[in-house]
């Protein structure tokens, strides 16, 4: 079970962002957390939220990219869903942060979003790839050096679709930290 703040997906514990706000208040009363939308269109929303100290001088950034027809969260909020993720990352950079760079919440979505045939098919659709396979070579690959290979073959193939690079992307994020992680073991 995992502790307050923290959810355990996949065996692993992702601090929420909640929890990393509040932890970065306690600690940091004097500094700031500023979002400004760069982008927001009906289709997609671009967030960079800056970590400022206490003279106002930007000493992190953290940005996200969210798309309305994602997941049916997105739907209705994925305005706040790219926030969440910004400020996740900005925390993240400036060194409030758990053992993973992806938040909780960063990593829910991406599940979600892989596990949604409805966003998986429109996403597909969209850019004529397979996602659910490039994701899977990703997944099968056997060592970290096969990954990155793999991954420098993958990529290209989403550019058109920045949804599929995202959930690209966040595989093998995950691959890799299973692979240092098992080297360090």
């Amino acid at each position: 079970m995992a502790k307050e703040g923290f959810v355990n997906i996949h065996g692993k514990d992702y601090e929420t962002v909640a929890s990393r706000v509040n932890r970065f208040r306690e600690h940091y009363p004097e500094h700031s957390i500023v979002s400004k939308i760069i982008k927001i269109d009906a289709d997609e929303c671009i967030v960079e939220t800056s970590i400022l100290n206490e003279d106002g001088r930007i000493i992190a950034n953290g940005h996200a990219q969210e798309f309305r027809n994602a997941s049916q969260i997105n739907k209705t909020s994925y305005v706040e869903n790219c926030e969440t993720s910004a400020v996740g990352r900005a925390l993240l950079t400036f060194g409030v942060g758990g053992t993973e760079f992806a938040s909780a919440n960063e990593v829910q979505n991406a599940i979600h979003q892989q596990s949604n045939p409805v966003g998986r098919a429109a996403a597909a659709l969209k850019s004529e790839i397979n996602v659910d396979d490039l994701i899977k070579q990703i997944t099968d690959t056997k060592s970290l050096t096969d990954l990155l290979k793999v991954f420098s073959e993958v990529y290209p193939k989403t550019k058109s679709n920045p949804v599929a690079t995202k959930q690209i992307i966040i595989a093998k994020d995950q691959m890799k930290s299973l692979f240092e992680e098992t080297v360090n073991e």
